[in-house]
């Protein structure tokens, strides 16, 4: 895989499936961090000329059918314990309809290696469902494919145009909060813009993340999936290298009270975590969120990316639903094509998911 590292950004950047959770530094990040717990399975296509045009990223993983009926599984490298969304397949789009073809076809003559392909959360404004689906159809390879929400709020030109776009009320209350928190004594807001920085963000996001989550009786990401918060100790330092880094926090004193983590890639703000002291000031997560929101609009970013799902709260900040795809391909075997057919997905009571990384005890 190193061999690929000078490529695969370029390769990306030329693609159609460009996008922050396939660039070389998430992938290789989170591959570091599993180590022989992933067993990485890459298709990947050369043209004439040795150039990398192609780039089909896979993990092999296992699946049990009522824990019973075993499923070789390829999947996304690093769709687990990361945050990713939208996968894809890396491909050159002055070749993409043969290179993506080819890859099908590979897929099909190694049909013996593996049952399913299993690619959860795929965006369906990038065109990455028709590519591959089309690939598979010309490899014969059977699909089939479920809705998966995503949302993000479209950002105008100024603060005032996006807040317009709020309730009178909504607007007023924000307006009054944000004024009235960041007049308070000794509270600021700070960046992490500093490599030496960022293990002291990183812990109160963790620490903060896990109380937010506590008021639902729920421990959060990072204390679940321990190997969550490893992949963003690595990834989060090279990005800062890279210019993507967004971690910012609401201090009082030198107390972080609320925290917010993502990052800017493609002209958009990727909203992956944040935290907040339940013990602090009602609406500090809010006021926080607000004041990225006017950051990303001051940097001319052009959506702020809320990723998976659509709820009324993500609705309330002006996010508009976006359609996604979950999207699962059967090899040629007759017990992948009857899992197709009996709408079983690798999620849930019937199909239990083996050989993901969790982290160093896992």
């Amino acid at each position: 895989m190193k061999a690929l590292e000078p490529e695969w950004n370029t390769l990306l950047s030329a693609s159609s499936a460009d996008c922050l959770f396939l660039t070389w530094e998430w992938i290789s990040s989170w591959i570091e961090i599993a180590g022989a717990n992933v067993d990485p399975w890459f298709v990947v296509v050369r043209d004439a000329g040795d150039g990398l045009v192609g780039v089909a990223p896979f993990y092999l993983a296992h699946t049990r059918l009522l824990g019973v009926v075993g499923f070789r599984t390829l999947r996304i490298a690093s769709d687990h314990a990361t945050g990713f969304e939208y996968g894809d397949w890396i491909v050159d789009a002055s070749v993409e309809r043969e290179v993506y073809a080819e890859i099908g076809h590979e897929l099909a003559r190694r049909r013996r290696a593996w049952d399913i392909i299993w690619m959860p959360r795929m965006s369906g404004w990038s065109g990455a469902l028709e590519r591959i689906t089309r690939a598979a159809d010309d490899a014969s390879l059977p699909w089939h494919e479920r809705p998966h929400p995503f949302s993000a709020v479209p950002l105008p030109s100024s603060l005032a145009e996006y807040e317009e776009g709020m309730s009178s009320n909504r607007r007023q209350q924000m307006r009054r909060k944000k004024r009235k928190l960041l007049g308070t004594d000794g509270v600021s807001i700070k960046a992490c813009e500093r490599t030496e920085d960022l293990p002291a963000f990183l812990d109160k996001l963790f620490e903060l993340h896990h109380r937010r989550r506590m008021l639902l009786d729920d421990p959060g990401t990072f204390e679940r999936k321990p190997a969550t918060a490893s992949f963003y100790r690595a990834f989060a330092a090279r990005a800062l290298d890279r210019g993507w880094l967004r971690l910012i926090a609401m201090l009082q004193g030198d107390d972080i009270v609320a925290i917010q983590i993502g990052y800017a890639y493609g002209g958009v703000f990727h909203q992956l975590q944040e935290g907040f002291d339940p013990d602090y000031v009602d609406g500090a997560g809010n006021v926080l969120r607000h004041i990225v929101i006017e950051q990303c609009i001051d940097e001319g970013l052009g959506a702020y990316d809320f990723l998976g799902g659509f709820t009324e709260h993500k609705r309330r900040w002006g996010a508009e639903l976006r359609e996604g795809h979950d999207l699962i391909i059967g090899s040629p075997r007759i017990k992948s094509r009857l899992l197709l057919r009996a709408d079983v997905w690798p999620t849930g009571r019937l199909m239990t998911e083996g050989g993901l990384y969790d982290g160093p005890d896992a």
